[in-house]
């Protein structure tokens, strides 16, 4: 009987606190090692819970994105998810819009973000309250790219994927057809200047579920909490209805590739 209230007053707990944490990264930014940060938070219980990396785009994790991220992941708390909201450029000394002034920058991000997201992964698998066989990303912009990218690896080394506004110009394809080895579901806005969404919705992926949600009106950074408003020569700003619906759609979208009972 005591061991029953135990469990049920764990369940009524809420989400457990945030923590930061930090993990070594595989690659070295410059020549130097690259320790990152992160904020790991989950339900209470000892789970196993499936778990989402969260990567913010080619700004940083500027405190918008960090409110953002944040409101994601609490979401996902109560659907019953680990959250681990991963900082890749406050380490490497880039944040604040470096990365988004060249080509050059974001590209060379897409590719050790990547890496950035498995470093992340074999953290989460070192936590006891982590289901390691359900394992997801969700990215923003630039991060949202990475997913892309993620997605066509040659195997499927995580659930499922989410991409908020990236630049769909980072699929892998043939013409215009990619081939997906995960589960991919992309967002963007019809009134996106910055990465507009014609590439996420004419591409025709195979090889695993590929769902494309475009939101009319709705610019670059829909679920920040800022005014629409611009940044670097791009309309930024929020859309309620796109980022309500969004994250019950990426919910329901991981949900619906949690592997096992």
């Amino acid at each position: 009987m005591l061991l029953r209230l135990v469990a049920l007053l764990a369940c009524l707990a809420g989400p457990a606190l945030a923590e930061s944490v930090s993990f070594p990264a595989n690659s070295q930014y410059e020549g130097a090692p690259v320790t990152l940060d992160a904020t790991l938070q989950g339900p209470s219980g000892p789970g196993p819970h499936p778990a989402v990396i969260l990567m913010h785009g080619c700004g940083g994790l500027q405190p918008a994105v960090a409110e953002a991220l944040d409101i994601h992941a609490k979401a996902l708390n109560d659907a019953g998810f680990v959250t681990l909201v991963l900082d890749s450029f406050g380490p490497r000394g880039i944040g604040g819009g470096h990365v988004c002034e060249t080509y050059e920058r974001l590209r060379k991000a897409r590719s050790y973000r990547m890496q950035d997201a498995h470093d992340a992964k074999a953290f989460l698998l070192s936590q006891p309250q982590v289901d390691g066989a359900n394992i997801f990303v969700m990215g923003q912009s630039n991060g949202g790219s990475v997913t892309i990218r993620l997605s066509q690896r040659d195997t499927r080394e995580f659930r499922a994927l989410a991409a908020y506004y990236p630049w769909c110009g980072a699929f892998n394809r043939l013409g215009a057809k990619a081939e997906l080895t995960t589960p991919l579901i992309v967002f963007g806005g019809d009134a996106d200047d910055w990465v507009p969404p014609d590439d996420c919705t004419t591409i025709t992926a195979e090889g695993a579920d590929y769902a494309v949600h475009i939101y009319p009106g709705a610019a670059h950074s829909f679920d920040l909490q800022i005014p629409e408003q611009t940044f670097q020569g791009h309309l930024v700003g929020n859309n309620p209805e796109a980022e309500t619906d969004s994250r019950a759609k990426m919910i329901a979208f991981f949900k619906s590739h949690l592997a096992g009972p």
